[in-house]
């Protein structure tokens, strides 16, 4: 077993809650693990400083405000104290900034030659695209008419079983 599962098994190998099968694998590993031994130690001397101190009770008031804590938490509230988190002024300040932009876009005197730049932009990248695509299968075949030529010759090397007579030619 490892020292993790071991050290998971302490607290209720002093409590006395493991089974026989348990505690057995827990003693082997024990006798052969001095850093266990010493964690054991250590658990069982705490545990003998803290059987000094008396066991308090809590009030029952106590207790049922405790008990309330997880209904209050599961209740939804519809209010907006989240929206004045600093970690969200980001966000706000991206959306003022993309909102200005929009406007100004929607609502100034340039929106057609706005689009007509747009337009002229996206089109130049089309073409691009085009003339990229066009070089890439003339790429393609250059390399497929050379790839006959290279498995002759990767074949007839003397590593793959050729002959020098025939790496030579």
């Amino acid at each position: 077993m490892t020292c993790d599962r071991i050290e998971g098994l302490l607290s209720p190998y002093l409590e006395g809650e493991l089974g026989d099968e348990a505690r057995r694998l827990v003693d082997l590993h024990l006798e052969a693990c001095p850093d266990c031994r010493n964690l054991l130690a250590a658990l069982t001397e705490t545990r003998t400083a803290l059987s000094g101190f008396p066991e308090l009770e809590i009030s029952e008031s106590l207790r049922e405000r405790l008990l309330e804590i997880p209904g209050k938490k599961m209740r939804f509230s519809l209010s907006l104290d989240f929206l004045l988190k600093p970690s969200l002024q980001p966000v706000f300040a991206t959306a003022a900034v993309f909102m200005t932009l929009v406007s100004f876009y929607l609502f100034g005197p340039y929106k057609t030659a706005i689009d007509r730049t747009i337009d002229r932009k996206i089109h130049h990248g089309y073409s691009q695209v085009e003339k990229l695509y066009v070089k890439a299968g003339s790429f393609r075949d250059r390399l497929e008419a050379g790839k006959d030529n290279l498995l002759v010759s990767v074949k007839n090397l003397e590593i793959f079983g050729g002959s020098k007579d025939q790496t030579q030619q």
